[in-house]
């Protein structure tokens, strides 16, 4: 594969670090890819880098619970590295909460076990964690598969320079999504525990990121359940405390002891942070608590919520031990509406579906824009490998194609065979 043979049709939304991540066309085979352009900024990120995507290339290759890493083109464009990574056609979970809002139990017990699975596996390969588990991070096909993605701003922080990692991860963003914490005025929950030795009794197999990881996952958890935190009067708090129970936790050990989790010793969190800061305490409005309804959430999604926003990392339970949880194995019916999670992924995704004739000028204009850039790079790359049959109306790149354009798949298919005709 050859970067000078792909050819962008697109750009996704990138969170986080704000490097770009195109959609790209690999002419030769006709297959679509995802390309992000990760920045060098030193050779401790190079290394980082290098190493995590060696990793996860070796170890998840063909896995259907990872996204694929297939090339990667250093020093391409000049102080990047690019990255051709598997396409995801049905979006990220942050695109999702930002079309639905929140999701009903149901759809979040279909997200959970992929995973919590697909964590596993990266702990069980050596790993010591994945360390970016958040909405982004969670990939869909539009069939409904879920896969985790590589989690790289993780891996381009620089252990102890807290000014860089700020930099880094705190960069404004020209569309703010309500369901990264980042957008509120704390560390990213992203960040990395304190290199310091944890100096509290843990058993042996004991790894702090990896207990980090299953915070982070009960973050995601209750994002997907209430949405966002906005508007919780004391939400800034709240983030605080969480980047205080992933990085300092062995500093607050005792203000801390003889507490439950996020959700029932809310209060006790909040408290720290006022007096870490200085602030009048005030009483709470409302709580984590009340923002799950029993009408709507069962009592054994709280408890799994529970079992991963345990303040003490040494509580939390491992990615083995929550698969076999009864909120997942149980058999006990969700509450809530009865919404499977590819039905959400069809209606957040219907928005650029098939056009009627009179508004597809614009999608016109980008067939053209594409034939042309498939004439020039065919006549300097390598000889096709597709064939007439894998360009016809019906077949997965076309169908792909059209649906980003908003065009027939015949109109797309009849255009894109006339400019491969000389090739093959």
């Amino acid at each position: 594969m050859r970067i000078e043979d792909m050819i962008t049709t697109g750009t996704l939304r990138s969170y986080g670090d704000q490097s770009p991540v195109k959609k790209m066309l690999h002419a030769p085979t006709m297959k679509l890819y995802v390309v992000k352009e990760e920045p060098l900024h030193n050779k401790e990120i190079r290394k980082n880098l290098k190493d995590w995507i060696s990793f996860w290339q070796n170890k998840f290759a063909n896995s259907n619970l990872h996204v694929q890493v297939y090339a990667t083109f250093w020093n391409t464009p000049e102080g990047y590295v690019s990255i051709v990574m598997e396409y995801m056609n049905g979006g990220s979970l942050q695109n999702l909460l930002e079309s639905m809002g929140f999701l009903p139990e149901r759809s979040i017990k279909q997200l959970v076990p992929p995973i919590l699975q697909g964590l596993q596996k990266i702990h069980q390969q050596g790993a010591q964690c994945h360390g970016a588990l958040g909405p982004s991070q969670i990939l869909f096909l539009r069939d409904g598969s879920v896969k985790l993605g590589q989690g790289l701003q993780y891996r381009v922080q620089v252990q102890g320079n807290q000014l860089f990692n700020s930099y880094i991860l705190g960069k404004p963003k020209d569309v703010q999504s309500l369901y990264d914490p980042t957008i509120l005025e704390t560390p990213s929950l992203w960040s990395k525990a304190s290199s310091e030795k944890v100096h509290f009794p843990a058993q042996e197999d004991f790894i702090l990121e990896r207990a980090n990881d299953i915070w982070k996952l009960g973050w995601l958890v209750l994002n997907c359940a209430i949405g966002t935190l906005e508007f919780h009067p004391k939400a800034q708090l709240i983030y605080e405390g969480s980047r205080i129970i992933i990085e300092e936790i062995a500093k607050y050990t005792d203000q801390l002891k003889d507490t439950c989790c996020l959700l029932h010793s809310e209060a006790k969190i909040i408290s720290l942070v006022e007096s870490n800061q200085k602030i009048p305490s005030e009483p709470n409005k409302i709580t984590i608590l009340e923002l799950l309804p029993s009408d709507k959430f069962s009592q054994e999604f709280i408890q799994f919520l529970c079992s991963t926003l345990k303040i003490d990392p040494r509580q939390r339970l491992y990615t083995e031990q929550l698969l076999q949880h009864p909120w997942l194995v149980g058999g006990r019916e969700p509450k809530g509406p009865n919404v499977q999670l590819k039905e959400l992924l069809n209606i957040s995704n219907a928005w650029n579906a098939f056009l009627p004739e009179e508004f597809q000028g614009q999608g016109a204009q980008k067939l053209e824009r594409l034939c042309d850039a498939l004439c020039l790079v065919l006549q300097n790359s390598e000889k096709p490998t597709v064939n007439k049959m894998q360009l016809q109306e019906n077949s997965p790149i076309i169908k792909e194609l059209s649906y980003d354009m908003g065009l027939n798949s015949k109109a797309v298919s009849d255009r894109i065979v006339q400019i491969f005709q000389p090739f093959i």
